[in-house]
């Protein structure tokens, strides 16, 4: 983040991180949650340094996705190109909008 910060301040630009459900929700045991809630916390905390110039800093923050991570794919998990959807979506919106966070789950 810190060597992108001066081409996104340059651009006015959209920082977006990878976040996950398993950063709003809370998982028995699970050092991967803690670390989502922490990119949860800290892309709230850079959109709020971004604004000053003119940035904007968003979180997508999916449920399962079918990926190669998974021994067998699933038609309930959300596909790749979901979550892509998702990162476009915040890069188009109108500058005058801030999309802070999308929460992307799975319709079954």
């Amino acid at each position: 983040v810190r060597a992108a910060l001066p081409e996104l301040k340059k651009t006015k630009g959209t920082l977006v991180l990878t976040g996950s459900a398993a950063g709003r929700r809370h998982i028995s045991g699970s050092i991967y949650g803690a670390t989502k809630w922490f990119v949860h916390g800290y892309a709230g905390n850079m959109a709020e340094d971004m604004r000053e110039w003119g940035g904007r800093c968003t979180v997508i923050a999916p449920g399962m996705v079918d990926t190669p991570f998974f021994d067998e794919g699933k038609s309930d998990k959300l596909k790749p190109e979901d979550v892509a959807d998702a990162v476009m979506h915040a890069l188009n919106a109108d500058p005058r909008a801030a999309v802070r966070e999308i929460f992307l789950m799975p319709q079954n």
